[in-house]
């Protein structure tokens, strides 16, 4: 009997000690599965974390391959494919009211940056927008993007005054929710997109990066919209730029070349115009639109002071500072022809030189005094004004894919008399033609364009 007790209180204590051991084994268990379990919610934090910044990064952009038909035989080829514009744009709302942009472009052998700022947003009233890095100068055919132009590049006016279309500097502006009004005021270098050669030939502006003067330049842009019951709505305003290059020369030509005025080097040549600008939109016969703009002021090209020749005491003699007034319009008349399909039509004029016609082109020019410090100047070919009838014609296959076929018909003013104003050009066969082109006629330079864009 009492070995039998012994038996069974030895297998109670086998059993028992082998629930508490299962019992352990199974904490442990719990216990590595919970630590895993904390693990991975930790991983999941960081996850998530990471995957809320990236949500806040948009990344957009369009590729426009083209090919090219230009009528004038002094271009060579005279046909081509190529790319236009081959860009990414990225978007970062890094809090609520902060914006970063960049904006590369990805053209072979050219990869350039288009776009870098960062704004920030009044939180308060919503109404006020600081802007600051490199971005669109404030006109409308310029912050118009380049993927939605009716016809496939800006007007010849606007390319002139603001090359490139982009500018460093800060902008501040004014957009209230309850009044139709947008206010924008700008700083600027003012020397983006511009070549200012010295003696040698060789750009001093070519940082982008950086300022090459003193002098900043100042636009406001002003635009107000009216909203036209069921018709459509109307959007008006104007738009000025006030500024200043600094002179590399001792003189500065007017544009009819007669008052030449003396300058210091570091002194400012001012550039300085205004225009006025509408959008109208209608709600009729599938949607058509009218948009303008005109522009006047006086522009302005930096010269360089006489220089001693390399090797000999003989001058390279300099050349005067020129401004020039001037002065430039376009007209768009744009009809959507179903809802895949639609038209465009625009008028683009530009004279670079309103006191100088084009019978007045070779005869009207300057005598420099001295001959040896200063060299002539004679009105020319980039004297005369320019006309463009554009048109062009687009399907949209979708949002993203569009096919647009652009023919322009460009025309220049003329001058007084045949043999007057004369370019030579070479053919594609290498012959040269002497005095090949008459500018007492329209030089035909119209250009045939069919492009294919792509965006996302």
């Amino acid at each position: 009997m009492k070995r039998l007790s012994l038996i069974a209180l030895m297998l109670i204590s086998a059993f028992t000690f082998k629930a508490k051991a299962q019992e352990a084994t199974v904490k442990e268990q719990v216990t590595e599965v919970n630590e895993k379990v904390n693990g991975l919610i930790e991983r999941l934090a960081t996850d998530e974390a990471d995957l809320q910044k990236l949500a806040k990064i948009k990344v957009s952009g369009y590729m426009q391959a083209q090919w090219q038909y230009f009528e004038n035989p002094g271009v060579q080829p005279n046909n081509f494919v190529s790319l236009r514009r081959a860009r990414l744009k990225f978007t970062y709302e890094a809090a609520d009211g902060v914006k970063f942009l960049l904006q590369p472009d990805f053209l072979p052998g050219a990869v350039s940056l288009r776009e870098a700022y960062v704004v920030l947003n009044d939180r308060w009233t919503k109404s006020f927008s600081l802007w600051a890095g490199k971005f669109n100068r404030p006109n409308y055919e310029v912050e118009y993007s380049s993927s939605q132009l009716e016809n496939l590049e800006r007007s010849l006016v606007i390319r002139t005054l603001y090359p490139g279309e982009y500018a460093l500097g800060a902008k501040l502006e004014y957009k209230p929710s309850m009044i139709p009004i947008h206010i924008q005021l700008a700083l600027l270098n003012g020397n983006d997109g511009l070549t200012i050669n010295n003696s040698a030939g060789v750009n001093l502006n070519s940082n982008e990066n950086k300022d090459i003067d003193n002098y900043k330049d100042i636009m406001v842009r002003a635009t107000y919209n009216l909203k036209l019951g069921s018709f459509g709505g109307l959007d008006f305003g104007a738009h000025g730029y006030f500024g200043s290059l600094k002179s590399n020369a001792l003189n500065t030509l007017s544009s009819d070349y007669t008052t030449l005025k003396s300058v210091n080097i570091g002194d400012a040549v001012k550039r300085n115009w205004v225009g006025g600008e509408f959008q109208l939109f209608a709600d009729v016969l599938g949607g058509m639109s009218l948009k303008g703009e005109y522009i006047a002021g006086k522009n302005a090209s930096i010269g360089y002071a006489p220089v001693a020749a390399v090797g000999t005491t003989a001058a390279v003699p300099g050349v005067a500072n020129f401004q020039n007034n001037f002065a430039g319009y376009y007209l768009y008349f744009i009809k959507n022809l179903g809802k895949k399909n639609q038209f465009s039509f625009r008028y683009d004029y530009y004279d670079p030189n309103t006191d100088i016609s084009g019978k007045d082109v070779t005869i009207t020019k300057f005598t420099a005094p001295d001959a040896t410090t200063l060299k002539n100047k004679a009105s020319g070919k980039s004297d005369l004004a320019t006309s463009t009838f554009g048109f062009a014609l687009h399907h949209y296959f979708d949002d993203n894919l569009r096919i647009s076929l652009d023919y322009d018909i460009v025309q220049n003013e003329k001058v007084s008399a045949a043999g007057l104003l004369t370019e030579d050009y070479t053919k594609a066969d290498g012959t040269k033609v002497p005095a090949g082109l008459d500018y007492s006629k329209v030089v035909n330079n119209n250009v045939l364009t069919l492009r294919i864009q792509a965006k996302f």
